[in-house]
């Protein structure tokens, strides 16, 4: 499974990932005038409950759009 080129490319997606989530995350909250997540440790909470299902969609979006490049789309 460690083999898999599925996985080998969602290894290399997800720290861009994660990277897209919490800017985009800051920027929201800047934007919107709330405090940051990191002021709270509810906040904290929550943004990490809202990553286990965000994360995934956005590793999914840019393999789609990696693939998409590669076939010429």
């Amino acid at each position: 499974m460690m083999n898999h080129p599925r996985f080998k490319e969602v290894l290399r997606f997800l720290p861009v990932a994660v990277l897209m989530y919490l800017v985009s995350r800051m920027l929201f909250d800047l934007l919107a005038g709330k405090p940051q997540f990191w002021s709270s440790e509810e906040a904290f909470t929550l943004l990490l409950w809202n990553a286990c299902f965000a994360i995934p969609f956005i590793v999914f979006a840019l393999m789609v759009a990696a693939q998409r490049k590669s076939s010429g789309n």
